[in-house]
């Protein structure tokens, strides 16, 4: 779309003072529903950046890798109420595309103003649900007049991305007295919304409002009022007129401020029925909610210590349970049934699985709890199902094939049903409409910890009477980790997020988390629902355990590889305190900081040639001992699935029996593989990635290699625990292999830090109140790389081209000295190591290098203000960087003597290089590396669109093009330029489209994958 004029349909609405603040209903009036759900969605993603503003213009960059490898130059224009669109997709409708809606979102978020007239946090929730509602928002009136009446509101962009539409009841345009079905109400205590906002902002805009806003209320009515001391508190809105029987009746039941002076629920219950019959008098559903949660938890109160009392005179024998519990086990039952939705954070290892099983064994006895639904990760179903068939004699359904399949296996009506959590994704429908389970049992529950993400949203959408929470780990890193499990427990428990935020974080004046405090007020709220043992409870009945950490030296070519890949990180991560990261930038730090991990453990993962590595060597010599001279049998644990390969290789070297267990093994046959390593005496070593540290049982392993340190305590913890846990016989020994000199071992100090805010949270017999905060990883990374002193052996640097360019002086004599003299000197010495950083930096894009004074001269084209940014992040570090292009560089030359540039050395010239590889191939190998690591992950998603645009760069090089074709083109182009050229076969052309429609897939196996990435590396290296 080079250029539109579109008018926005803005009936009844006076003239906007701002041309570029659009709201909901001008947005739907200049472009689909479908493209306004697709910019909001790039606006949330950061994609919008650089952007600048005038009296008449807006304009700013958005990514968009799906069309151009360059962001789209978008550019609006406003002439009285015409908006002009300029955007290079070249959109072929008439409606404004996704690009210009993200930049107007955009612009709307980024309005001065807002932030400094917020002075408490309150108004700042409110604030936020004002500037939500203008523009997320549809309403349309259902029944009622403008001033009192109900809508129907529709959210444009839902986290789960299923349409949701809620009904809000409008009571009054002046005090926050309304209503909506949604549940950001119900738990937000702000008495507003982001619906009730859009509808109030909807009547604004009618052109009688000043009339319509004097109108009165046609009723008394009587509501749930935040706004008021000791909130929530019923209270009344009187209205003038009101018959002498009617106001009797209302002052007998509240005070003079409208608030009801009754005990609740009883009195309120007293009121309705004094009034039965009165159409005249209004009560909200809010009060009638409100209501009915306090009499609910009134009657459990004393339901619940009924249930605990014959829970724990049963002796620890419960009927129909094939065990008998520890005392510590019947509590944890005991608490579970009479709590109803209660959190369970037992430590691991001490038997979580059996309590819920046997808890909702006596739900399903005493409390008509018919159906229950386990959801836990793939790799546990077949254990779940093998422990409820172990201790009880219910039916067990696992959830598992197509949508067909899963449908009928819903309609079979066993008592337990186990899916696992992608399944939800998909099934929720059937699991709401057909299942309806009554107990919702979540395992290893911290994977809906960021509440943010659609598989947690999605859960917190299945309804359930009764809901066991289960993890061992209910605060990995951030509070807020607590708090996403607690809203499927009771929302109301810990309050709104906002409030939660001020309550017990430590902030400063940005809003950066600095500590967290009121930790003794945070666990006084959640000990009603959440129960927490460690494993000090049952010490005596565990073995002894002892660690160990071994020190390995990397190799040159692992170090050279770490430290590129920190390089990269620290760039970019410079990059994201001046702004946030686009997901391209974030997919590249991730793939940096994955790469610096994999070098760790060795440089056959990043470069997929290099054999071998020191820890590997290590590994080489601990089997030898465990396994081949003292019969034990070992778990080895990795990140990485290409390590565990790595280790299988050794051990068939040696003739060690052993299984490994990733990610792309079926989840039918994981169970298989742990059979083998408990019961087959020849199967000494259990290889796996964190696939398998998730609740399986391998107590008949008694040591423990970790190849690596996850960033995340908990990992390392639930790794441990899958052989130090109950049952296990013998002494255990747990190993951790470090890289030495790495940010490996910074990691260790990181995890310390975490493992602080954990014990003081949910510790019941913690004592500390305030903790501080771990620095965030981007800091940490910049903190180390400007720590890390320059190498002064020569002038070796991570890229391939650095040293070329010195080569290229040592060809004549006089400059061979001039080199000679530059290794003695610690400026010179500069020069050489900024020089790499060059390379690394801007790698095929560079045309040449020039030395001039001390400086640096570095011509390419294009080159960006982020492009600048990084020239002056370099000259830092002592030698000068300047950027230039190609024009400029002739116009200076023709200057001759008098030129700046005239007495610059060249160091560097791209056209020197033969042959001369197609900067397109250079991105497809770059984008190909980035989605190894990113697999490696287990980041499927972001990985496929990498591997695509890849494949799509690489058929790009081989045609001699300068950009590759936009992804909806590609099909176009393949079948009428490559095909019949025979620039790419019948097999590679296929193998590139099946990459390009993958994008768009729900959900990517493993196994697929690899495939991509197989297809992907022929095509690139042929």
């Amino acid at each position: 779309m080079t250029a539109e004029s579109l008018t926005p349909q803005t009936t009844n609405e006076q003239p906007q003072q701002d041309p570029f603040l659009y709201d909901s209903e001008q947005l739907h009036a200049i472009t689909s529903a479908a493209v306004i759900k697709q910019g909001l969605e790039y606006f949330k993603e950061n994609r919008v950046t650089d952007m600048l503003r005038d009296e008449s213009r807006l304009w700013a960059d958005v990514e968009d890798t799906e069309h151009n490898e360059e962001p789209c130059a978008v550019e609006l224009t406003r002439e009285g109420d015409s908006l002009h669109v300029s955007c290079p997709c070249r959109n072929s409708s008439d409606e404004v595309c996704k690009h210009a809606v993200a930049l107007l979102y955009h612009y709307a978020a980024e309005l001065p103003g807002s932030n400094d007239e917020v002075n408490n946090a309150l108004e700042s929730a409110i604030e936020e649900r004002i500037k939500r509602g203008r523009s997320e928002v549809k309403v349309e009136l259902l029944s009622g007049k403008l001033w009192f009446g109900s809508w129907r509101a529709a959210s444009i962009a839902s986290m789960t991305h299923r349409p949701q539409n809620y009904t809000v009841h409008i009571r009054s345009l002046h005090e926050r007295s309304n209503y909506c079905t949604c549940p950001d109400l119900v738990t937000n205590q702000l008495g507003t919304c982001k619906h009730i906002e859009a509808v109030l902002h909807r009547i604004k805009k009618e052109p009688n409002y000043d009339k319509i806003s004097q109108q009165p209320p046609p009723q008394p009515f009587v509501y749930l009022a935040w706004d008021v001391m000791d909130a929530p508190q019923i209270k009344l809105q009187r209205v003038a007129g009101q018959s002498t029987e009617q106001s009797e009746l209302l002052d007998h039941h509240f005070d003079r401020a409208g608030l009801f002076k009754g005990p609740l629920p009883d009195a309120f219950f007293h009121f309705s029925d004094n009034i039965y019959g009165h159409d005249d008098i209004h009560i909200g559903e809010d009060v009638q909610l409100h209501l009915r949660r306090l009499a609910a938890d009134a009657s459990h109160t004393v339901r619940a210590q009924q249930i605990r009392d014959q829970i724990n005179n049963s002796g620890g024998a419960l009927p129909g349970i094939r065990a008998r519990l520890y005392p510590y086990q019947m509590e944890g039952v005991a608490f579970l049934a009479a709590t109803g939705r209660a959190l369970l954070a037992d430590d691991m290892g001490l038997g979580k699985t059996l309590q819920a099983i046997a808890a909702a064994s006596w739900l399903e006895r005493n409390a008509d709890v018919g159906t229950i639904l386990v959801i836990c990760p793939a790799s546990l179903k077949q254990q779940w199902a093998r422990e409820i068939a172990k201790f009880t004699d219910h039916k067990v359904q696992i959830i598992q094939g197509g949508p067909e399949a899963r449908q009928a296996q819903y309609r079979k009506g066993h008592p337990f049903c186990i899916v696992n959590y992608e399944l939800v994704l998909r099934d929720l429908t059937v699991i709401n409409q057909t299942l309806r389970p009554d107990l919702l049992i979540l395992d290893e529950a911290q994977r809906i910890k960021n509440w943010r993400t659609k598989i947690a949203s999605t859960i917190k959408l299945v309804p359930s009477r009764y809901a066991f929470v289960l993890t061992g780990t209910p605060l990995e890193n951030r509070l807020e980790d607590l708090y996403s499990l607690l809203q499927v427990v009771d929302p109301q428990v810990l309050g709104p997020l906002w409030r939660y935020l001020i309550d017990f974080h430590v902030t400063d004046e940005r809003g950066k988390v600095l500590g967290y405090r009121n930790l003794s007020e945070l666990r006084r709220r959640i000990a009603p629902v959440m129960l927490r043992r460690d494993r000090s409870l049952v010490r005596d009945q565990l073995p002894d355990r002892t660690e160990l950490r071994l020190d390995v030296a990397m190799t040159e070519a692992q170090q050279e590889l770490h430290d590129s890949a920190l390089a990269t990180a620290g760039r970019l991560a410079s990059t994201a305190k001046r702004r946030p990261l686009t997901p391209s930038e974030q997919n590249r730090m991730m793939a940096s900081l994955q790469q610096a991990r994999m070098a760790c453990n060795a440089a056959g993962l990043v470069d997929k040639e290099s054999i071998g590595s020191p820890k590997l060597d290590e590994v080489t010599t601990l089997l030898e001992e465990l396994c081949l001279q003292d019969g034990l049998k070992v778990v080895v644990f990795s990140q990485w699935e290409r390590m565990t390969l790595m280790v299988e290789e050794l051990a068939k070297k040696l003739r060690i029996g052993s299984v490994r267990l990733h990610g792309g093994v079926p989840t039918a046959k994981r169970g298989d593989l742990m059979d083998r390593f408990l019961e087959d005496d020849a199967t000494q070593l259990f290889i796996s990635t964190d696939a398998g540290g998730v609740g399986l049982n391998l107590q008949s392993g008694s040591v423990l290699i970790n190849l690596d340190i996850p960033w995340n305590p908990a990992i390392l913890d639930q790794r441990i625990a899958r052989i130090h846990r109950l049952g296990q016989k013998k002494k255990v020994q747990i190993i951790l292999i470090i890289a030495s000199d790495s940010y490996e071992e910074r990691v260790l100090q990181l995890v310390q830090g975490k493992r602080d805010l954990f014990d003081n949270v949910v510790d019941p017999q913690a004592e500390q109140d305030v903790v501080g905060v771990s620095k965030r990883m981007l800091e940490t990374v910049i903190e180390e790389l400007n720590e890390k002193e320059p190498s002064t052996k020569g002038c070796d640097t991570t890229s391939d081209q650095a040293p070329e360019a010195v080569a290229t002086e040592t060809n004549e004599p006089t400059s061979t000295k001039t080199i000679d003299e530059q290794k003695k000197s610690e400026e010179n010495i500069a020069v050489c190591q900024t020089i790499g950083a060059i390379q690394e930096c801007w790698g095929h894009r560079i045309e040449r290098i020039l030395g001039t004074g001390g400086g640096l001269l570095v011509v390419m084209e294009p080159f960006d203000d982020e492009d600048v940014e990084c020239a002056s992040d370099l000259s830092r570090h002592g030698v000068g960087v300047a950027l230039i292009d190609p024009r400029t560089l002739i116009g200076l030359q023709r200057l001759g003597a008098a030129s700046p540039i005239a007495s610059a050395t060249p160091l560097y010239d791209a056209e020197g290089e033969q042959p001369k590889t197609s900067p397109l191939q250079v991105q497809a190998e770059e984008k190909l590396k980035a989605a190894e690591l990113l697999v490696e992950q287990c980041c499927f998603t972001s990985a496929i669109e990498l591997l695509a645009s890849a494949m799509l760069l690489a058929a790009a090089a081989r045609a001699g093009l300068k950009r590759a074709p936009r992804r909806e083109e590609a099909a176009v182009w393949i079948y009428s330029q490559a095909l019949p050229q025979g620039l790419l076969v019948p097999d590679q052309a296929n193998a590139l489209l099946r990459a390009l429609a993958l994008i768009d897939a729900a959900e990517l196996p493993e196994s697929l994958l690899e495939e991509v990435i197989k297809d992907a590396r022929e095509l690139i290296s042929h």
